[in-house]
Parts: C-alpha cells; structure tokens; sequence
C-alpha cells in the first residue's frame, strides 16, 4: 500500500474485510478481537510520534525497526557532522525532511493501513487455527 492511495480505496478495503470478519463463527471472531486488541496501533499516537520526535521513533512504533534504525543514524551522523562543520550534513537533514514531510501528512492514513494489514494478517491466521 501507498501512502498516496486513495482514502476511499483503503475505506472500500476495510469495509470487504468486516464483511469476511462477519462471515466467520463467534468463536473464530472472539479469537481475532483478543489478538487483534493487543497490536492495535493508534493513529493519533503515530501522528504524535511524527510530529513531537525526531529520529523515526514513529517508524518504531510501527514496529519498522530497520527503517527507525537508518533513520536515527543518518540524524545522528549529520547532526554530529554538521557541529564540526561539514557542508554536506546539512543536506542530509534536508533530505530526512523531505522524505518525513509526506509522512507526516498522511500520518493517519499510514497507521489505518498498518492496522488493516495487521487484521487480515490475524484473519488469515485465526482462519487456519
């Protein structure tokens, strides 16, 4: 999924998965709620996280750790390079900004698409069992 799809298109996916979600038996939907309630995230706390904190600690909570992890190297590497001086740090930031500028727009839209991968991820698993 992209950030750039359209709102519709995930509200159009959503709504065929609570339709598959009906389809299953009490005891298949009792065991995706109880699963499904423990990984939840929350797009307000996402859209916090991306705008109060610097690093990719969004990306974190999202359970991205590798993508967390190159982030707060290159802001740890050009902020220290930029204190001593190097030009070129400086376009490293801008670049970091750039790439988190989209991110944070759509902030909601990214934690509604992690949630619905995460649920038919679960759907698919509590079919099986």
């Amino acid at each position: 999924m992209s950030i750039f799809e359209p709102l519709q298109e995930l509200e159009k996916k959503e709504e065929l998965f609570r339709q598959q979600l009906n389809g299953l038996s009490k005891e298949q939907r009792k065991s995706f709620y109880e699963v499904q309630s423990q990984n939840l995230k929350d797009p307000d706390t996402y859209a916090a996280l991306n705008w109060l904190f610097l690093g990719g600690i969004h990306h974190f909570y999202l359970k991205k750790y590798a993508l967390f992890a190159m982030e707060l190297i290159l802001l740890t590497v050009s902020v220290i390079g930029f204190f001593l001086g190097h030009a070129s740090s400086i376009y490293i930031i801008i670049l970091l900004c750039v790439y988190e500028l989209p991110q944070l727009f759509f902030s909601q839209k990214i934690a509604r698409q992690y949630n619905y991968n995460l649920s038919c991820n679960i759907l698919n698993e509590t079919r099986k069992s």
